[in-house]
């Protein structure tokens, strides 16, 4: 599929209305604080903007890849008592949902800014730099073993297996990325995994996470997020069949 910008932006407005329908529908709109919709907004924004420059395919994917990924990551953090919802009972769709506004910010406010600005500083580095991509992707899996802190009785199988999958399909996004196009999307992706994490978490308590509802806990920001969203970024690519590079340049 070509970019077709009205049926993009079709999605993306039912993609809002889901959204807030969900929060409605769970409990979760009286709980929004003004910080939480800010971030909403942003996201809001940035998915817009995307969907006025992306192929429908690629929208297609990516908001796909990301709901599925998410839902299996929620659905397992919820079962091993690291985090919890505060809606009704057994609901967290809008969670979900609103990781997909924050998959379609982090990739597009990466490729869009972040990734550019990155090549402009670095200029045109030798492919040898490319080889950090792979030593920086077992660094941040480690982080997650080495700073689970408490929540390490909770990370079981399921959170492993679903962690070391997401590992090795980063390991090889990495090894097939210029250094500047990895480095843009990693640092995008710390930039705003903390304040929309912090957002939706501390001042009005949507989410809380089990062993430190006032901050949000250094492995999943510096670990776990960057290995979800490689992930959707090279899935969201490979189902659409478009380069892993394009929108970058």
């Amino acid at each position: 599929m070509e970019k077709n910008w009205p049926q993009n932006l079709l999605m993306i407005a039912l993609f809002i209305i889901v959204t807030l329908f969900t929060a409605y529908q769970e409990g979760y709109l009286p709980m929004i604080s003004v910080l939480f919709w800010g971030v909403l907004i942003f996201g809001f924004t940035l998915s817009i903007w995307l969907a006025l420059n992306v192929s429908t395919a690629r929208l297609v994917s990516l908001m796909l890849g990301i709901f599925v990924i998410e839902y299996i990551k929620e659905t397992i953090g919820i079962w091993s008592g690291m985090w919890s919802y505060h809606g009704l009972p057994n609901s967290y769709n809008f969670g979900v949902w609103a990781w997909v506004m924050g998959g379609l910010a982090v990739f597009w406010l990466a490729v869009r800014i972040v990734i550019r600005l990155v090549k402009k500083l670095t200029g045109d580095l030798p492919r040898r730099w490319n080889l950090l991509n792979p030593a920086i992707v077992v660094l941040i899996f480690a982080i997650i073993p080495l700073t689970l802190g408490p929540y390490r009785s909770g990370a079981g199988a399921w959170f492993w297996g679903l962690y070391a999958v997401l590992f090795l399909v980063t390991l090889g996004t990495a090894l097939r990325l210029d250094f500047p196009v990895f480095l843009g999307l990693l640092l995008t992706t710390w930039i705003l995994g903390f304040p929309s994490e912090y957002a939706g978490s501390v001042p009005n308590h949507i989410w809380t996470f089990t062993h430190n509802p006032d901050f949000p806990p250094f492995f999943l920001i510096m670990g776990c997020w960057p290995l979800e969203i490689f992930t959707q970024y090279a899935l969201s690519a490979f189902l659409a069949q478009e380069d892993l590079d394009k929108y970058t340049y």
